[in-house]
């Protein structure tokens, strides 16, 4: 195997920027299998066998198992969580995403115990990575307030930590069913819903 040689210190086994995608992309993949059995803390070894990797290439793309598990949901994020918020756009169904995203990541955790165990935490990545998107809803915002869907005195700055919290919310209790879940999550946003609001504090 070209990593393996590579590793050994071989001749002519060095590996192109090619390669290096190629065996990032399958240690990513093995991981989310391995995360996914529920073992957030077995031996990154099992990871790079998976991979077809050395355990020195492993380290080199991702020096610890947090970065490791950081890097799988990201991946995650931007496969499942991104495409939703493409559809905030519609103002006549913002609320509906908003309840759709939160439902997600509550999906997300249970389903990748292992991964969330691994990166230490859900809300905080979940937060990074919706402020990556809050220069694209600060305008999408402002139109669904302007066709009164949501509040008037949210911000853009504040989707991600409302987002994150609904999710930490209904992750840190009894798994419910699907139905009932979505019920909960839809109570928790009504306080967007601007009708009868009392102003938020600064």
């Amino acid at each position: 195997m070209a990593e393996a040689a590579a590793e050994r210190g071989w001749p002519g086994w060095g590996l192109s920027r090619v390669d290096a995608r190629a065996s990032a992309a399958r240690i990513l993949d093995a991981a989310r299998g391995v995360f996914a059995t529920g073992d957030g803390s077995g031996p990154l070894s099992r990871i790079a066998h998976e991979a077809g990797v050395g355990i020195a290439t492993l380290y080199r793309h991702f020096p610890n198992r947090r970065i490791l598990a950081r890097a799988v949901y990201d991946r995650i994020f931007s496969e499942e969580i991104a495409p939703l918020l493409a559809h905030f756009a519609d103002a006549r169904t913002s609320r509906d995403v908003l309840l759709d995203v939160v439902e997600k990541l509550d999906d997300v955790a249970a389903r990748e115990p292992g991964l969330v165990s691994a990166m230490g935490g859900l809300t905080e990545a979940t937060t990074e990575q919706l402020r990556h998107y809050t220069d694209t809803l600060g305008p999408l915002l402002a139109s669904a307030q302007a066709a009164g869907n949501i509040r008037p005195d949210i911000s853009a700055d504040d989707i991600p930590d409302l987002l994150a919290l609904g999710a930490a919310v209904l992750g840190s209790t009894t798994r419910l069913a699907k139905p009932a879940r979505r019920r909960y999550l839809s109570l928790l946003l009504d306080g967007l819903n601007p009708a009868r609001a009392t102003p938020l504090p600064e």
